[in-house]
């Protein structure tokens, strides 16, 4: 997906070393997390719901709503990425809920979408790991709330600043490093090799109200595996067990999920009732 100032081949190109941040624990714990989290946002939508994924990739954040029975669109530029989240769902008994669509998040941005992506239509829109690779934050928050029904929810999530310098200074026991991103804009991303920009939750916040949008949720991911430096004990079934549960106590209290890793923002668009949009399909 080209994200606005990342080359589109970025993100594809490095499918092999995203895998491997996947499958350690704290990949792990990320998606153990999330899918918890969206759960709580889009449990008061009745109904088998339409979920676009936006910059989804291999669709690791929705294809666990396909396998509740909803009906799910990841929506990426990486032909690699799109192709794991095929195989993802057909490994998972779920292709038959799961499309992707490849497209260029600037193009939309700009009003130039496919047909099969259209305005409105969906109930739930995730976008996680993206905005904080975007030139202009509140075009691409305008753009995923248009794609929401009234009363369908929106859901961002980036990574938390605060956690740049906790980590640098608590985990790594660098000071100079935790002084030095303290007052940067942005930070280089490991797993794509790539600037990423700090971005705060009021700036998306604001977008999202600018756009119509009531923020309902606010969730930390990741409020304390970043802070442990011990990284064999991740690795223990046990011990991730146990941080895990207490990690979803945490994800939704003050202050903690202030300082998580990411920050995750879901949000209700519009004023109408509940319930999902009436379509032919089903």
């Amino acid at each position: 997906m080209s994200n606005g100032g990342a080359p589109a081949g970025v993100f594809g190109d490095r499918a092999g070393e995203w895998a491997s941040w996947q499958a350690s624990p704290w990949g792990r714990l990320r998606y153990d997390v999330v899918r918890e989290t969206t759960a709580r946002a889009v449990a008061a939508l009745p109904g088998r719901l339409r979920v676009i994924d936006v910059g989804g990739g291999d669709g690791a954040d929705s294809l666990p709503l396909a396998a509740r029975g909803h009906d799910v669109t990841v929506l990426d530029f990486a032909p690699d990425l799109l192709a794991q989240a095929e195989q993802a769902a057909e490994a998972r008994g779920v292709a038959g809920l799961v499309r992707v669509v490849s497209a260029d998040l600037d193009d939309l941005v700009r009003g130039e979408l496919p047909g099969d992506v259209p305005l409105g239509a969906f109930d739930v829109v995730l976008c996680h790991n993206v905005l904080h690779y975007r030139t202009d934050v509140p075009a691409t928050v305008r753009f995923l709330a248009s794609l929401a029904r009234p009363g369908g929810v929106v859901s961002v999530m980036a990574p938390n600043p605060a956690m740049d310098v906790l980590a640098a200074a608590i985990r790594r026991m660098d000071p100079e490093r935790a002084r030095a991103v303290l007052d940067s804009p942005t930070v280089h991303g490991e797993t794509f090799d790539h600037p990423m920009r700090r971005l705060e939750t009021d700036e998306v916040e604001q977008a999202l109200a600018d756009a119509g949008g009531t923020v309902e949720h606010r969730f930390g991911i990741r409020c304390l595996m970043d802070l442990i430096a011990d990284d064999e004990r991740k690795s223990e079934p046990d011990f991730y067990r146990r941080l895990l549960e207490l990690e979803l106590l945490l994800c939704e209290r003050e202050p903690y999920w202030r300082t998580a890793r990411f920050w995750q923002l879901t949000a209700r668009t519009g004023t109408a009732a509940d319930g999902p949009a009436t379509s032919d399909e089903g």
